[in-house]
C-alpha cells in the first residue's frame, strides 16, 4: 500500500505542458500544419475535429477507434478519433511503444446521457520527445463549442464529472514515450470497429508491421483476461517500467505483446502473492490469491475518499462496480 501511495504522490507532482491562447471565432479551420510549433487553441472548433461544429460534421480524414480495454471515468461514454498525416507511418520499431508521426492528432469526447462534457486532444507538433500539445476543451451548455480549460474544471454542466488539467493529462501520459495510451498493439488487437491493428497493417500505416496473422490477445481465460485488461487500462500507464509509478513501487500492470500467458504478465510477476514492502492498515499483500478483501490493489480501486490513495487518483469520484467485480472474481479464481 505504501509503495503504491508513493507512486501516486510522484505522479501528481508532475507538471508542465500547456497551450497558449489565440483569438478567433467559433468557426472551423483546417487541420494545423505539421512541424510549425505548439498550437495555440482556444476553442475546439479551431482544432480540426469538425468540418462544421454546429452540425457536428466530423472531418473526413479521421479514423475512429475503440480500445479493447476501457478506462473507467464514472460511467461516462467516450468516442475516440485519430488523424494521421497523409502518407505517414507510425513508428512501430518497438511494437509495444508506438511513436506517432509529427502532425498526428488524437481526440477523445466524453459525454454523459448524450450530453457532451469535454473533448480532449493530444497533438504531436514536432519531432522532439516533448513536442506534444495536450489538454481538454469544456463544452458550453448549448453545445455550440468547447473552450480550452488548461486548469481543468469541476462538476461540468451540473454533473459530477471533473475535467483534468493539462498538467494532470501530462502526468498520466508522460509514462508513454509516444504519449498515447489506448492506441497500441495490445489495445487494437480486438475488433470493436474502426481502426484496428489489422486495418492499420493493411493500410501500410505501421513502419514495422507484426508478422502476418499475429494477434496480441490478452492472456488467460475470460475472467483473467477481463481483469488484467482492466488493470492495464486503468493502472498500467503509471505502473509500467517507463512511468513514474514504477520507480517507487516496482509494480508493473501494463500489458505487453510479449506476455502470452498469465505468468508472463507484469501483474502476475509483481503483484500476485507479493507482499507490500511496508504493510499498511489491513493490507499485507498487493494481491492475495483467493482474497480480494486482503488485496491492496483491489482495496485502492474501491477507495474514493478524495485522497491520493484512491486508484485511479484523478478524474473519477465513484468506484467502478463492474471493474471491482471483474478483479475480485479473478483474485478469487487464483486460489482454485
Amino acid at each position: 500500500m505504501t509503495q503504491i501511495r508513493l507512486a501516486v504522490v510522484g505522479l501528481l507532482a508532475l507538471s508542465g505542458c500547456g497551450g497558449g491562447s489565440s483569438g478567433g471565432g467559433g468557426g472551423t479551420t483546417d487541420p494545423p500544419p505539421t512541424g510549425g510549433g505548439a498550437p495555440a487553441y482556444v476553442r475546439l472548433s479551431e482544432a480540426g475535429l469538425y468540418t462544421d461544429i454546429a452540425s457536428k460534421a466530423l472531418a473526413p480524414d479521421l479514423l475512429d477507434f475503440q480500445p479493447t480495454h476501457f478506462l473507467w471515468s464514472d460511467g461516462s461514454d467516450k468516442q475516440r478519433w485519430i488523424r494521421l498525416p497523409a502518407g505517414s507511418q507510425i513508428d512501430t520499431s518497438d511494437i509495444d511503444r508506438w511513436q506517432l508521426p509529427v502532425g498526428t492528432q488524437v481526440f477523445k469526447e466524453v459525454s454523459l446521457g448524450g450530453v457532451r462534457l469535454e473533448t480532449r486532444l493530444i497533438e504531436r507538433y514536432g519531432a522532439g520527445p516533448d513536442d506534444y500539445w495536450m489538454g481538454a476543451f469544456v463544452w458550453s451548455a448549448d453545445g455550440s463549442d468547447a473552450i480550452f480549460a488548461p486548469d481543468g474544471a469541476q462538476n461540468v454542466l451540473a454533473t459530477a464529472h471533473d475535467v483534468p488539467s493539462t498538467a494532470q493529462c501530462l502526468g498520466c501520459h508522460r509514462g508513454e514515450p509516444g504519449r498515447l495510451l489506448g492506441f497500441t498493439a495490445v489495445q487494437l488487437s480486438g475488433d470493436r470497429g474502426g481502426a484496428t491493428l489489422d486495418s492499420l497493417v493493411a493500410q501500410g500505416r505501421l513502419s514495422v508491421p507484426p508478422p502476418a496473422g499475429a494477434t496480441f490477445t490478452t492472456p488467460g481465460d475470460p475472467t483473467t483476461a477481463a481483469a488484467i485488461g482492466y488493470l492495464h487500462a486503468n493502472c498500467g500507464h503509471c505502473h509500467s517500467p517507463q512511468a513514474i509509478g514504477f520507480t517507487s513501487s516496482n509494480l508493473e500492470l501494463r500489458l505487453t505483446t510479449q506476455a502470452r500467458t498469465l505468468e508472463e504478465t507484469g501483474v502476475y510477476r509483481t503483484a500476485v502473492d507479493q507482499p507490500l514492502a511496508l504493510p499498511h492498515g489491513d493490507f499485507v499483500f498487493r494481491i492475495r490469491p483467493g482474497f480480494p478483501e486482503d488485496s491492496a490493489i483491489w482495496g485502492l480501486m474501491m477507495t474514493r475518499d478524495g485522497t491520493q490513495q484512491q486508484m485511479p487518483p484523478i478524474a473519477t469520484e465513484f468506484a467502478d462496480p463492474a471493474g471491482l467485480e471483474l478483479v475480485a472474481s479473478w483474485i478469487r479464481s487464483l486460489d482454485d
